[in-house]
């Protein structure tokens, strides 16, 4: 602990991040620990983080939920840094984080910031991608994990304070690549509402993809990042109508699916 202030261990889960992995972890140097937890990467993944003297744990992939509390169960420090491969911290979110003294990390459980998307080498300012405001850096005592395994969140229990400084992504999917993702997406989203005991409704397969699209078009003004924007917006309907015809699909058992994606 320097000056009172506790240490904060950053922690994360990787699969094939070769390419990005270096940056994320230069934007961590002033951490005083980090935790990666490797899905039996193939690209060398894992000889980087151990290269570098970061603590790895290799460990087959069961859902994003359960992955990322397994690798917060094995950080040293109750203060954690909760950040994907293909992120950053800039160097704004790093001095906020600096500048915290006892009396606001005894006040608060979570600290969040917004996340700024570069998506075809432009920054994302609309599209329901900004601001994006995420609550990744909380005291892992205090709170739980959100019960779905996608889109999966540590949820604290007590007050959350925002902090100036952004989340850097690095989002340079090809367009095949990205529907593949969301199709990823879809699935586990579905099998989750599945075991929920959810069912389709026909407005969900009808309405709501339109509505997905408009809301990021149009109310969260998508148009204004050109192209990008409409390619965001587009991908967020095809997400959203893959994910209750993949739940159709369970519901009716019209055909069998591998689960594990």
């Amino acid at each position: 602990m320097m000056d009172g202030r506790p240490k904060i261990s950053a922690f994360m889960i990787t699969k094939n991040e070769a390419a990005k992995i270096d940056a994320c972890l230069d934007s961590l140097g002033w951490a005083d620990e980090i935790i990666v937890v490797d899905d039996l990467s193939s690209d060398g993944t894992d000889d980087i983080c151990r290269h570098r003297g970061v603590r790895i744990k290799q460990r087959p992939f069961t859902g994003f939920k359960d992955q990322k509390s397994y690798a917060m169960s094995l950080t040293t420090h109750d203060w954690v840094l909760e950040i994907d491969a293909d992120e950053r911290v800039s160097p704004e979110m790093k001095e906020s984080i600096l500048s915290l003294g006892p009396a606001d990390f005894a006040s608060n459980d979570c600290f969040e910031f917004k996340r700024l998307t570069n998506f075809w080498g432009k920054w994302i300012r609309h599209s329901s991608f900004y601001p994006d405001y995420k609550g990744r850096l909380y005291n892992k005592h205090n709170g739980v994990w959100s019960k779905g395994n996608v889109h999966e969140r540590f949820i604290p229990t007590g007050t959350t304070r925002r902090l100036a400084g952004d989340i850097i992504h690095d989002q340079n999917l090809d367009l095949l690549t990205y529907l593949q993702r969301t199709a990823r997406y879809a699935n586990l989203s579905a099998l989750d509402l599945h075991a929920q005991g959810k069912l389709v409704k026909w407005h969900h397969v009808s309405i709501r993809p339109f509505y997905t699209f408009l809301y990021r078009y149009v109310v969260r003004l998508g148009f204004l990042d050109g192209m990008h924007g409409l390619v965001i917006s587009v991908m967020g309907g095809i997400g959203t109508f893959l994910k209750y015809m993949r739940l159709y699909e369970l519901q009716k058992r019209l055909t069998r699916f591998p689960d594990d994606v």
